[in-house]
């Protein structure tokens, strides 16, 4: 037994003395009221009568006094925040370092009927009370340092009551200079290369599970189609069962059958997605064994499932009308310079003109003209004849155009500070240039169709699906797992599913946020949006019946069925149940 808000010396003799109190307390006999009456002949009958006293008459006054006693040690208990020992954390006094294992296996049923979480926060409450008088840490590996250090035991309780499994797993490891002993409370679904002086506590526990692995849109070949949908279902459990496994595009079902799956079988699915619709799939399972929410749902959101708004500005257009035509998944519209007006288009495309503005919507620009003022001063623009692209550029927007087979006749470079050059001639002028930022989002061309065979140049549909899938969908990292993710320096929000915006964290000209739960997150800079889709559902960490992965030495088995409720919680409730009891049978004469 351990005590959190003091030392074990200092707690017997703050409940010593507790219960000593209330004894004397209740053993101060109170001088009874002096009444006057007109004659004690009926008292002196009444007191000279003999009456043989019951049991419970005779001892109600020690049980009285024994109830008292116990209420004041409850109290002085709560107070004092008692706590089983731990072995592992008495064997090393000092600063103290608790971790938490916050991926989402962590989240599982358990055999006992807690999750592995509950039993970790239990494990970590009794690391803490057994470290009593020290400094201790939180951390979880989702989050790093939490709290402390601190000797303060109510702040370590605070923080774990209100951390929860969060998924990422690529977060670096926590350190705590100073520190003596690192406890790691873990189920080790996920192998973690330690120090070898990190003390393991494993929570693990198998349990059967059914999970949605995979979900995806992949892309076709068929005009008549917005793409595949792949679909993978496991059954993580030692005997078969039957899994219903349905998958909805908004509110319209596409998939929807109940299988017999086989022990460790696992279930692959392609179905064709048409045109149109909602782009938003769900993918669910629901099975009689199944120790784990977070997996079975995945999400997925279709880019090609409504056509892309298009408006293309400009003189000479027609060569654009014809390439764009050709692509079902656009819709263009040919507007004279003259009339045009910024509306709700996806995208505006502006060929050998420029808007007086910056436009506020993304923009794909052919040769604008270098008197445009928000593009540079037209003095410093410097044009080039017969320009030569020999060098393929890595950038999204010029990734896989042929370079050798574009014939340009002359390009124009621009002077402004937010223009960055993708694509140059052999002499330095930018062929290619892209700005991005949380206003704005456009390419330039620095050439048009009439200064070279663009229009007609293998490597110019390729270009123009580039800046199209470039302008209209803000990235991040591939990652599709809760955890860090990269966006795109224009990235100006990240909406969570809950509607609450992501923290983003600007470095080296990047964006930096941490997405917790699957759901769709909506990417929004320069005007445009997109959505990405975070799943829980992975082989690692949905397989609950796989062992521990390997550590650093042999982990300390958590105990389960135990409560992850602080004890000196059940104290104060002790205490209270005590006080009215002993007031209701005081108020009815049952005890004194």
């Amino acid at each position: 037994m351990t005590f959190g808000a003091m030392g074990l010396w200092q707690a017997l003799l703050f409940m010593g003395a507790a219960a000593a109190v209330a004894a004397a307390l209740f053993l101060i006999k109170v001088r009874p009221p002096r009444v006057a009456v007109p004659s004690l002949l009926l008292w002196r009958r009444v007191l000279d009568e003999s009456r043989e006293l019951t049991l419970w008459e005779r001892i109600r006054r020690a049980v009285s006094l024994i109830l008292t006693s116990v209420i004041a040690l409850a109290l002085a208990l709560a107070l004092a925040r008692p706590g089983r020992s731990s072995g592992a954390a008495a064997a090393n006094p000092g600063r103290t370092l608790i971790v938490l294992d916050s991926s989402w296996s962590m989240a599982a049923r358990t055999r006992s009927g807690e999750t592995r979480w509950e039993r970790a926060l239990a494990e970590a409450r009794r690391l803490a009370g057994a470290a009593s008088g020290s400094q201790i840490a939180l951390a979880t590996t989702a989050d790093g340092l939490i709290e402390g250090p601190t000797a303060d035991g109510s702040l370590i309780e605070a923080a774990l009551a209100r951390i929860a499994p969060a998924g990422t797993r690529n977060t670096a490891w926590p350190q705590l200079a100073g520190t003596s002993a690192v406890h790691f409370v873990t189920d080790g679904a996920i192998a973690r290369r330690l120090d070898a002086a990190v003390i393991l506590h494993s929570v693990y526990d198998p349990a059967p599970n059914v999970a949605v692995t995979a979900l995806d849109v992949r892309p076709t070949l068929s005009e008549a189609h917005a793409g595949d949908v792949y679909v993978e279902i496991a059954n993580f459990s030692a005997a078969p069962q039957k899994v219903r496994v349905t998958v909805r595009r908004g509110s319209a079902g596409v998939f929807d059958r109940e299988l017999e799956m086989g022990a460790t079988e696992v279930l692959r699915q392609v179905v064709a997605l048409p045109r149109g619709g909602d782009p938003a799939l769900r993918a669910r399972v629901e099975a009689p064994d199944n120790a784990l929410a977070v997996d079975d749902e995945a999400f997925a959101w279709v880019d090609g499932a409504r056509p892309l708004g298009v408006r293309v500005v400009g003189h000479d257009t027609e060569w654009l009308r014809r390439a764009l035509a050709r692509n079902p998944a656009v819709r263009s519209t040919l507007v004279d310079p003259a009339a045009y007006v910024a509306g709700e288009e996806d995208v505006a495309i502006f060929v050998d003109w420029a808007p007086p503005e910056p436009p506020s919507r993304p923009a794909l620009l052919f040769a604008p003209p270098p008197e445009t003022a928000w593009l540079g001063s037209a003095a410093a623009s410097r044009t080039e004849s017969r320009p030569r692209w020999e060098v393929p550029g890595s950038h999204p927007v010029v990734q896989g155009v042929d370079p050798f087979t574009l014939s340009i006749d002359r390009a124009r470079s621009y002077s402004d500070a937010s223009l960055l050059p993708v694509a140059q001639s052999t002499r330095g002028t930018p062929l290619v240039y892209i700005s991005e930022s949380p206003e704005r989002r456009f390419v330039i061309v620095t050439f048009g169709a009439g200064e070279s065979n663009l229009a007609g140049a293998p490597g110019f549909p390729v270009l123009i699906g580039n800046a199209l899938d470039w302008l209209t969908r803000p990235g991040s990292s591939p990652s599709h797992q809760p955890g860090l993710v990269w966006f795109d320096p224009g990235v100006a929000h990240v909406r969570a599913p809950d509607d609450s915006n992501v923290p983003l964290v600007r470095v080296d000209g990047r964006a930096i946020g941490v997405v917790r739960a699957p759901g769709f997150y909506e990417i929004s800079g320069g005007g445009a949006r997109s959505m990405l889709a975070i799943n829980a559902g992975d082989p690692e960490v949905s397989n609950l019946m796989r062992p521990p992965a390997g550590g650093s030495g042999q982990p300390l088995s958590v105990q389960g069925g135990l409560s992850a409720t602080p004890w000196w919680i059940y104290c104060a409730i002790a205490a209270l149940v005590l006080t009215v009891a002993e007031w209701w049978t005081w108020q009815r004469r049952i005890t004194v």
